[in-house]
């Protein structure tokens, strides 16, 4: 399962890395917006196929039109409450036909996200920059092996190794000279993992965790490949600083710009696409 999420991983990541070329030179807001709008339309689709839009748009007709009759006989509290309960049923008769396609949904949408986290969530530490490096290995007891991680030239280690036995975590402050992307090299006794760490302006995908956790971790942060299972490191992860974006003026994370975006573009394209949501 792993490897098949990670071949996965790795063709969306080549499929956004296209997709968001033409936008490098810009803020990403505009790359940001771009792949909502793409979302947004391929998603409200994506509900047509799956779902029964007969039936939807028999329910969401019954609905609206027992609105309008609350308006109508807004005096008559006998009707009034008959069409309500008639609205709460076609309610829980809708959320019924639109669940499976929710469903369905769900894989693309997470898919989607953590190819957004890998590009927007985070940004690269300036020239000078400290940021701390934070592994997580197998068992307490492998803190006991020697621990050493190598930066190369442009990045400098600027603390020992600190264990935390409690958690299992070895912590360091590094510092970036130069800009780029640096391969980091952490040996815990015989087992090596290799980890990037990005530094300089600009935006580009950044890799916050190199996991060897699971199909989650797998899914959720692309970008580099999964640590082996047989690793006594578990997890190694670079702590940037996170990335404000900007939308009409206003401070936003980019889960919220993307969700809010995706939205408004679905639903304005729902007509044009015949969709009933």
């Amino acid at each position: 399962m792993v490897s098949f999420l990670n071949n996965i991983n790795n063709a969306l990541t080549s499929v956004f890395d296209i997709v968001c070329l033409p936008f490098l030179s810009l803020e990403p807001m505009w790359a940001l917006t771009a792949i909502s709008f793409a979302s947004g339309i391929f998603l409200v689709w994506l509900f047509g196929k799956t779902s029964n839009q007969v039936h939807i748009r028999t329910v969401r007709d019954r609905i609206r039109g027992n609105l309008i009759g609350v308006r109508l006989f807004q005096h008559d509290i006998g009707v009034v409450l008959r069409l309500q309960q008639r609205i709460f049923g076609d309610t829980f008769r809708f959320m019924k036909l639109a669940l499976i396609p929710m469903l369905i949904m769900m894989l693309p949408v997470v898919l989607i996200m953590a190819q957004l986290n890998l590009r927007f969530a985070v940004q690269a530490p300036l020239i000078g920059e400290a940021i701390v490096v934070t592994a997580l290995v197998r068992g307490e007891a492998t803190l006991e092996n020697p621990i050493l991680l190598e930066a190369p030239i442009g990045v400098t280690v600027e603390t020992p190794p600190v264990k935390i036995h409690s958690s299992r975590e070895i912590a360091w402050r590094v510092r970036v000279d130069q800009p780029g992307i640096h391969l980091l090299h952490l040996t815990v006794g015989n087992h090596s993992v290799d980890k990037q760490l990005v530094g300089g302006s600009g935006w580009q995908p950044i890799v916050q965790r190199r996991s060897g956790r699971g199909a989650i971790d797998t899914l959720l942060y692309p970008g580099e490949p999964p640590i082996a299972t047989d690793s006594n490191v578990e997890m190694i992860e670079v702590a940037y600083p996170p990335r404000e974006l900007s939308l009409f003026g206003l401070s936003i994370d980019w889960l919220i710009g993307f969700l809010l975006l995706s939205m408004a573009f679905g639903f304005g394209f729902k007509g044009i696409l015949g969709v009933e949501v």
